[in-house]
């Protein structure tokens, strides 16, 4: 007996990756590669890691049930994934060589790749299981629930960095909110078609909508909230001007 996630029908119409819908989600594959390489020569340049740990984690398992394991159709689509897979293998190697010292908590330094290595196991467990238990095949209903928890992560992940915004990266931050609005787009018509025991799509559209709002206030504290270096020069120079003034 077939689990629901093996049970496609590759003959159904939605899985014909030239409709509109899948062309605007092919779209926002093509973004989110730009996003990973944006990423990665960002966190190059600044010697660190560009993703927070548990979403490094949470999406890397993702990509290797989607890239070698969950059964696809459609080959354009599994390359996609075979693809993030290949690109963030090195957003991980770089969370193995720069994320020990970027731990404050001795603890989680001392056993820094042990920590790793569970969450990263804990992560592919749940994701590969929700699949099995549940209808969601090609695991798209959990691809956007562990984007949702990226794109929360990614608010004190950059309160952590903002003094000196090492390895946050505006361009890369614009294309996941813009990448993952069209998958967002495909999803919604492409997901009732080939899962169509579940009664509804509400809490797809919950985890876009929220991924969606994430992104736009992570984009917004990029481009409008200034470094706090910025902010101390500022407050000096202000105070300084305030005491000629008064002079």
């Amino acid at each position: 007996m077939l689990l629901p996630y093996q049970n496609i029908q590759a003959d159904n119409p939605a899985y014909n990756p030239w409709i509109w819908f899948n062309i605007i989600g092919e779209m926002g594959c093509l973004l989110w590669i730009i996003a990973y390489v944006l990423i990665f020569f960002k966190a190059k340049q600044d010697r660190t890691y560009g993703l927070p740990l548990i979403a490094i984690c949470l999406n890397f398992a993702w990509e290797a049930l989607a890239a070698f394991i969950l059964p696809n159709p459609v080959d354009l689509w599994q390359w996609f994934a075979r693809i993030w897979f290949g690109l963030d293998l090195f957003l991980v190697w770089q969370l193995i060589k720069y994320g020990r010292e970027e731990m404050d908590i001795p603890e989680v330094r001392q056993h820094f790749l042990k920590i790793v290595a569970s969450i990263f196991i804990a992560s592919i467990v749940a994701e590969y299981t929700f699949v099995m238990t549940y209808f969601d095949r090609l695991g798209i209903v959990t691809a956007f629930f562990s984007n949702l928890v990226m794109s929360a992560l990614f608010i004190p992940f950059f309160f952590a960095r903002r003094h000196d915004r090492r390895g946050l990266s505006l361009p890369a931050a614009w294309c996941k909110m813009l990448g993952t609005l069209c998958i967002s787009i495909a999803c919604y018509y492409l997901v009732p078609a080939i899962d169509p025991e579940l009664p509804t799509v509400a809490f797809l559209v919950f985890s876009c909508s929220g991924v969606f709002l994430l992104d736009c206030i992570y984009i917004a504290l990029l481009m409008f909230v200034k470094p706090a270096s910025e902010e101390a020069l500022e407050a000096i120079a202000t105070a300084e001007a305030t005491q000629t003034y008064l002079a």
